[in-house]
């Protein structure tokens, strides 16, 4: 009887559905440029799969749970539903998301909405990996609240419009719908964006030096240690010993993996295509292809942990940034960073400082050398000032 009144509910769940998905068939077909062979079954379909990809990777323990929602074959998967090619509505899926998954019974994070999901797969898809208990609202057990989540493994973006919003008194929901995003992959660009978007156009004549140029010159690279993504920083020292003190690059970290180049480059061709949509990754790309022209540049920054290299051959990161930006419109993010750490690589004290920390300051052994020098050169300075005030 509990096997016949099962299944009489899943019939009738995909009753609703497909009623459901009939009534969005038009709509949907408006969202793509081209016509296309469209209809309730395949609408269906699709984001039935969707759906169930976005709560087995939430709910599964691993590979031995469900292999498509976990491992390299999830990796395969959610990098071909972020192609530009293979966007769905998003209300579609906002449609059969409470009819499906809000239905699950004792649903663990019930108060998770579509796109908590969907970014909760998304979370280390292009950054490393991050404890999600760093975030001060997080629990002990490995829970993370989806505001903690957004602020902890997203772009602050979104989580500081979540944030406007609740203050202003409007509904969290608001932001995470249908009528905020139009597919995935706009969600996902909306994720990697920082909450301060300075906008200064790039002129075509900064061309500025690369990393491993910049760092001879006495720049140092660092890892940002905060939550905004996809995000260049350019620090001067300043202060009574600003002479002896570096210029700090700031760059959010990156990893580059299989799947990176697939998603900056759909992010871009997103961003290219929609006129109102901000070009923060598109100018994010610009600035990695300035600084990086050949395999030393990636070492530079692979040492200051900025990047990290899962393809294995340095040559194919190289080859990733020196190629992404071809025949794209310019960005409108960065100028200013550009510009200071260009006009800082050609000041005379912090090049030559950085030429004195590579010769006596690089190893060990040439340090102890400089200080023997060192010692030697004041013995001998302080004999020499002796034996003039003896004659004289």
């Amino acid at each position: 009887m509990e096997d016949q009144l099962a299944k009489q509910t899943k019939f009738m769940v995909l009753k609703e559905c497909l009623a459901k998905m009939k009534t969005l068939v038009d709509d949907a077909k408006k969202c793509y440029a081209e016509e296309v062979t469209l209809d309730e079954e395949m609408m269906l379909v699709d984001g039935c799969f969707i759906l169930e990809l976005f709560y087995g990777h939430r709910t599964s323990t691993g590979p031995q749970t469900d292999p498509l929602c976990y491992g390299f074959t999830f990796g395969k998967v959610i990098s071909d539903l972020v192609l530009l090619e293979n966007q769905i509505p998003f209300f579609v899926l906002e449609t059969l998301f409470p009819l499906i998954v809000g239905r699950i019974v004792d649903r663990p994070d019930e108060d998770w909405s579509l796109t908590n999901y969907m970014r909760w797969c998304y979370a280390n898809s292009i950054m490393p990996e991050r404890n999600s208990n760093s975030s001060g609202g997080a629990k002990k057990s490995g829970w993370c609240s989806p505001s903690d989540f957004v602020l902890g493994v997203f772009g602050s973006a979104a989580a500081a419009k979540e944030e406007e919003g609740v203050q202003s008194g409007k509904n969290i929901d608001h932001y995470r719908t249908a009528k905020y995003y139009h597919h995935i992959l706009h969600n996902l660009h909306y994720c990697y964006l920082p909450r301060d978007q300075t906008k200064t156009k790039i002129s075509s004549q900064i061309e500025m030096p690369s990393a491993s140029e910049l760092d001879y010159a006495g720049v140092k690279f660092v890892p940002d240690a905060g939550n905004d993504l996809f995000k260049f920083k350019f620090s001067e020292p300043k202060g009574l010993f600003r002479w002896c003190c570096r210029a700090h690059f700031v760059i959010t970290p990156l990893t580059i993996k299989d799947s990176t180049e697939s998603l900056l480059r759909n992010l871009i061709a997103f961003e290219q295509c929609c006129p109102r949509i901000s070009q923060h990754i598109t100018s994010y790309a610009e600035v990695m292809d300035m600084l990086v022209n050949t395999d030393k540049d990636i070492q530079v920054l692979e040492r200051a942990g900025v990047l990290r290299n899962w393809l294995g051959a340095t040559e194919d990161a190289t080859d990733l940034f020196n190629k992404i930006c071809k025949e794209i419109i310019v960005g409108e993010h960065f100028n200013d960073t550009c510009i200071k750490a260009t006009e800082y690589s050609k000041h005379f004290w912090p090049k030559n400082m950085a030429h004195v920390r590579r010769t006596y300051f690089d190893s060990p052994w040439t340090f102890i050398a400089f200080v023997v020098g060192f010692i030697a050169f004041v013995i001998s300075l302080v004999g020499f000032v002796r034996d003039s005030i003896k004659k004289g």
